[in-house]
């Protein structure tokens, strides 16, 4: 019973540093935020010069709210980066895209100026525009989110039966973690008529269709305007063949995506894993145009093994250098914060 009462006090004081620095982010997060916003709506608007103009205050102010000082959980921090490298990312597919936004097909009247804006600022895939990034329609899904969700769960219980101290054990759980994360804000948060997030992982059949239509594609958007676009339509005009360009292009969406989380992650990750974690990416982009290269859209057993094989002993390898605990029961509040 004590030693029950002392651990909930622990756990009492240990959120009440994050806690407050979370309140704190977030008030400070209004300012880029809010620039966004506006830029969106004076775009809506036809204030030609002035969206333009708020759109590039609004990068300036989530790249200078990686100057403050007050955060200092590392969890905290990391939340804090990811959701500024979200809103740089966010407001530069924006910009890139400012001369043809996606057409809000959403419903059959547009809604008005001022929640047009914010629809188009919240939504990742951008489902209630054309185009978007979704890539099966709810109503042609062939699964039940919620029944994959507990599914996926139900392995994750299950592995933190087995060794933890084993590379790739772990590396497994952070997938499932992920997955079942994400997932979980999707239903709480998604629209009626929202597509799934993910595919069911255990379905993959290549490195191409796992990252293409089984992992989340939450940001792809971004990946495509800021880095496989450019790199497909620019390279070619300098005498790169099209398939090379697009082979970098696609290289090029990996390494945003590494660039990506090594920042997010680096307040709590040593210098060794964020460099790993980088590799990581970059190396599943490589595969994943060889894979391409040789298989094109080809279905066999073989892709199936080398596919699994080979992203099971990337993970594991990305792993072993990752200072992850070593399961749920390891876990205590005093580590939130170190």
């Amino acid at each position: 019973m004590n030693q029950t009462l002392s651990e909930i006090a622990q756990g009492y004081t240990a959120l009440q540093q994050p806690s407050l620095e979370i309140v704190q982010f977030l008030a400070l997060l209004t300012l880029p935020i809010g620039l966004l916003y506006l830029s969106i709506l004076a775009k809506i608007h036809r204030y030609h010069g002035l969206d333009h103009y708020l759109v590039m205050l609004s990068i300036a102010a989530f790249l200078a709210c990686d100057r403050v000082s007050f955060v200092h959980c590392g969890a905290v921090r990391a939340l804090f980066n990811f959701a500024i490298a979200v809103g740089v990312m966010k407001s530069l597919d924006i910009l890139v895209r400012w001369k043809n936004l996606p057409r809000y097909t959403g419903s059959r009247s547009s809604p008005a100026a001022w929640l047009l804006a914010l629809i188009f600022l919240v939504e990742l895939r951008y489902e209630s525009f054309t185009p978007n990034q979704i890539r099966v329609r709810r109503a042609a899904e062939n699964f039940s989110e919620p029944t994959e969700l507990a599914l996926h769960i139900g392995v994750f219980a299950i592995l933190q039966t087995l060794p933890q101290d084993l590379p790739t054990i772990l590396a497994f759980e952070v997938l499932l973690a992920i997955y079942i994360l994400w997932t979980t804000l999707q239903l709480l948060l998604r629209y009626k008529t929202s597509p799934a997030l993910f595919g069911p992982l255990y379905q993959a059949d290549s490195l191409t269709g796992f990252w293409s239509e089984t992992w989340h594609n939450a940001f792809a958007s971004p990946c495509e305007s800021l880095a496989y676009k450019p790199a497909r339509k620019i390279l070619p005009r300098y005498g790169v063949p099209v398939v090379l360009a697009r082979s970098i292009g696609v290289i090029g969406a990996f390494s945003l995506m590494a660039i990506f989380h090594m920042y997010a992650l680096r307040p709590i990750l040593p210098p060794a894993s964020i460099i790993r974690i980088g590799q990581f990416f970059f190396l599943n982009g490589i595969a994943t145009v060889f894979e391409a290269m040789i298989w094109g859209r080809k279905t066999h057993w073989l892709r199936v093994v080398l596919a699994w094989t080979f992203e099971t002993c990337l993970a594991t390898w990305t792993a072993k250098e990752s200072r992850i605990p070593n399961g749920l029961t390891k876990l205590r509040w005093s580590h939130l914060c170190y």
